[in-house]
């Protein structure tokens, strides 16, 4: 697929420093074997585990650490799932040199190009077959799915008829069963700005008139969609539908035409006390296998080629691009967002 947007320490040692309990480079444990990638993963093995922090939905990230344990059983990987409260966290890790995330994947591609030094060199053998255009920051930061962020998500039970244009999600028989986003992060002030852009100004302004619930988070909003709490919603992600689907829920999705999609990032960090479990952790990621357990069974779009199960990217998708949104262009989201929702 097409993506829309955009240290090595010298060592030689296979015996990694941790076990002695000294410390190396950046403050880790470890220090970063060069040499071989058989060295790298020995000296992973010998590390014994990683520290992977996420935002991906449960389902991704459970078949994610499965496929990575199936292939590295002598390294295992601690999984920290969290939201938007991850990244100050990481930040604050990195500023310190403290224990923490060793990888780290977030929502947001501008977060890794703003963090520029404070990653290891991707140099693992997926590097071959990886897309030129699915970095975030070039050899350091990858950008391992693309996926559809406008789905409208509807409980058949609710609405047996369904929907089919976004248009349809503005009827007033949607009135007091519509599901939204109730605060103004980057990926939702892009989505608002995108809905303006191609859908009118008006459609908002109708969707803020018909008594819609708010929710922190696309899980919740589409369990609400599940449970009847609610009818629809505008928001969802591949794989949050698929496990509802499969665990009997009453819901059903499309991806309207125009869509709005998002993209993640993901790096090993440079203060990692685990530095070759991280790079065998990412290089994993990049794989085909990898790639399949992130994107496969239509969960997103992939970063290489020949990924079973991986969804391609629309001609007419938007692409979210994050670096555009300053302080001031979140600020102005926010009033918008006020103006049409209260």
């Amino acid at each position: 697929m097409k993506h829309a947007s955009v240290r090595r320490a010298a060592a030689g040692l296979a015996v990694l420093l941790s076990t002695s309990g000294l410390t190396a480079c950046g403050g880790a444990e470890g220090t970063v074997v060069e040499g071989p990638w058989e060295d790298v993963v020995a000296a992973a093995e010998e590390e014994g585990s990683v520290s992977f922090y996420s935002v991906m939905p449960d389902v991704q990230n459970k078949r994610l650490v499965a496929a990575f344990k199936k292939e590295y059983p002598e390294i295992t990987v601690n999984l920290t799932r969290g939201a938007g409260e991850l990244p100050a966290r990481v930040e604050s890790e990195i500023k310190s040199k403290a224990e923490g995330a060793d990888v780290f994947l977030y929502s947001d591609p501008a977060w890794f190009t703003n963090q520029k030094g404070a990653f290891l060199e991707a140099d693992g053998p997926s590097l071959k077959g990886w897309h030129d255009d699915a970095w975030a920051v070039k050899n350091e930061a990858i950008l391992p799915s693309a996926l559809p962020y406008s789905m409208i998500v509807w409980n058949k039970e609710i609405f047996p008829k369904g929907f089919k244009t976004w248009e349809d999600t503005v009827d007033p028989s949607v009135k007091g069963k519509l599901g939204l986003r109730t605060d103004v992060t980057t990926s939702i002030a892009g989505y608002l700005d995108f809905q303006e852009k191609e859908l009118g100004e008006e459609h908002l302004v109708k969707s803020g008139k018909l008594s819609p619930k708010f929710y922190p988070s696309v899980v919740t909003m589409t369990q609400a969609v599940a449970s009847g709490e609610i009818g629809v919603t505008n928001i969802s992600t591949p794989s949050t539908v698929k496990q509802m689907q499969e665990q009997g829920a009453p819901i059903e999705a499309i991806v309207p035409h125009p869509s709005y999609w998002i993209e993640w990032g993901a790096a090993a960090l440079d203060k990692s006390r685990r530095p070759n479990s991280a790079r065998v952790f990412l290089d994993f990621l990049m794989s085909e296998k990898g790639q399949a357990a992130v994107n496969g069974d239509g969960f997103g779009a992939a970063g290489r080629d020949g990924v079973e199960g991986a969804i391609e990217l629309p001609e007419d998708a938007t692409m979210l691009d994050s670096s555009s949104y300053t302080p001031e262009r979140i600020e102005e989201a926010n009033k918008k967002f006020k103006k049409w929702f209260g």
